[in-house]
């Protein structure tokens, strides 16, 4: 498989669309699954909120672009990294 297909792959399951071994169902089993999602989209509106000020609309719009991809790009390591640990931890147990 391709690495480009494998990191999209990867993206999308661990991601986009990560419902674990939640048992929801509907509206909030949708949200449960998009947590990582919006927890990106929340801190990025967060930090857009205080540039709000100092910029015009259209470098707003920028910038708030910006911090969603780089809080994104943050959860995203850090769910990486903790699969890592987790994978080494039960293979040394």
């Amino acid at each position: 498989m391709p690495i480009g297909r494998t990191i999209t792959s990867w993206t999308f399951s661990q991601m986009l669309w990560d419902a674990g071994d939640s048992p929801r169902q509907g509206f909030l089993g949708a949200l449960w699954a998009l947590r990582k999602l919006l927890v990106a989209l929340a801190a990025s509106i967060v930090l857009s909120w205080r540039e709000w000020v100092e910029h015009h609309p259209p470098e707003i719009a920028l910038i708030a672009t910006m911090h969603f991809v780089f809080v994104f790009a943050l959860i995203v390591l850090l769910v990486y990294c903790a699969q890592r640990i987790r994978k080494k931890a039960v293979k040394h147990s």
